[in-house]
């Protein structure tokens, strides 16, 4: 697989995940509030299960953003011997 085309697939699977979590912390924060009625769902679920979900999609977005920051590592690496280095001379 080409490296574009590696980081392009990372950063849509990042992207999704994040998009993921922000739709269940919005339904954690606004419709299944802490103390919400017991037994009340959203979206087939209740307030339990959208906090394993949350909790699950934050750990899958910890694996692929350490993936993408291993596939830039040279870059970064780059970039910052760089920076560095225009620092010193100013």
């Amino acid at each position: 697989m080409k490296k574009a085309t590696m980081h392009y697939v990372l950063d849509g699977i990042e992207g999704t995940i994040l998009l993921l979590m922000v739709v269940s912390g919005a339904i954690l924060w606004f419709t299944l509030p802490e103390g919400s009625p017991v037994g009340k769902t959203v979206l087939l679920f209740d307030r339990p299960t959208w906090i394993e979900i949350h909790r699950w999609l934050g750990v899958g977005l910890l694996v692929f953003f350490s993936a993408h920051v291993l596939t830039h590592w040279t870059w970064l690496a780059y970039m910052t011997r760089s920076f560095f280095k225009k620092t010193r001379k100013s």
